[in-house]
């Protein structure tokens, strides 16, 4: 008996100028679930990713909401995995970042790159996810990278044993918020409002969990440091009265929206910015589908970009031989 063995492939590396059947922006759940089920067809498919494989997910400290990890996941793991199961196909993958593409109502649509690489398409499926939301401020730019951060997971080992703070009330702060709780020495939470938006379940991890302090109705309005974060300013939205506390990091989660990398690209929009799709993911533009966190929906989770990414690609190979004839 033969035992069949499976051989991971090293990832095929586009080069510029090269012309692909379709093109995936994004390398989140929905990206990846999008090349995995096309993949299949034996067209000839680029994924470019910016950042890590996974996209947001990977971010995420531990999943728990996914299908088949009952006792959850991190977000690496989950990431890893998906990375290595797409592995074992014929898929061109790129870390590179979108900035724009042109001729997208054309047949063969052009993709441009940071990187100073062009590359050619028949069909795009945008599954970029969404980023986070900044605060706006000058503080937040001028400490960026320097105790200020969107990630829970970015340089946590700068962080054991210090005093942090998460801004923010939703499912992504709460969930930084538990993370941070296990690798700092205190954790307040932030939080404009008088209750959280996160599920019960999350609400219950921060409420029991004597590390974090929740601190209702207040804004942060300012950072002090010399050359790292260690002050933030509190403002009660109620009173008005300041608070100087003392944090060796500040980790925003005040939303997500759509990111802006693609700039000349005119699908249709709804009014918050995300892309309208139909329950195809077909976009207005022939050609260009959109899945994920990007789409214009109801419901944001990695289950529903998995979904996303499969029935894109299922439509958009339809609609490929359709036209193309392979």
């Amino acid at each position: 008996m033969i035992e069949e063995v499976a051989v991971k492939k090293e990832k095929n590396i586009p080069k510029d100028g090269d012309s692909f059947d379709i093109i995936i922006i994004g390398g989140g759940p929905a990206g990846m679930s999008a090349a995995l089920c096309a993949s299949r067809s034996k067209l000839k498919l680029l994924l470019i990713e910016k950042t890590l494989p996974g996209g947001e997910a990977a971010t995420a400290y531990r999943i728990y909401n996914y299908i088949g990890f009952p006792n959850g996941i991190l977000g690496t793991e989950l990431s890893d995995k998906m990375e290595t199961q797409l592995k074992d196909y014929d898929v061109f993958q790129s870390c590179e970042t979108i900035y724009d593409i042109s001729s997208a109502s054309t047949t063969e649509k052009l993709v441009y790159t940071d990187l100073g690489n062009t590359y050619k398409a028949k069909a795009i499926i945008i599954a970029t996810g969404l980023e986070p939301k900044a605060l706006e401020t000058e503080f937040e730019r001028q400490f960026l990278g320097r105790g200020i951060s969107y990630y829970a997971q970015s340089d946590w080992e700068l962080y054991q044993g210090k005093d942090v703070a998460v801004i923010g009330g939703g499912n992504c702060a709460c969930y930084a918020a538990e993370y941070l709780a296990d690798i700092a020495n205190k954790l307040y939470l932030v939080h404009r409002s008088d209750s959280l938006k996160a599920v019960n379940t999350l609400q219950d991890k921060v409420f029991n969990n004597p590390q974090i302090d929740v601190i209702w109705n207040t804004e942060i309005t300012d950072v002090f440091g010399i050359d790292h974060v260690e002050k933030m300013k509190l403002e009660h939205i109620m009173t008005g009265q300041h608070t100087w506390v003392d944090v060796h990091g500040v980790f925003i989660y005040a939303g997500r929206k759509p990111p802006q990398d693609i700039i000349n690209l005119e699908v249709e929009i709804d009014e918050d910015g995300y892309i309208i799709t139909d329950e195809y993911m077909r976009t207005n533009i022939a050609g260009i589908y959109a899945a994920g966190d990007i789409r214009s929906k109801q419901i944001r989770q990695i289950a529903t970009a998995v979904s996303d990414g499969m029935i894109a690609a299922i439509n958009a190979i339809k609609d490929f031989t359709r036209h193309h004839g392979k």
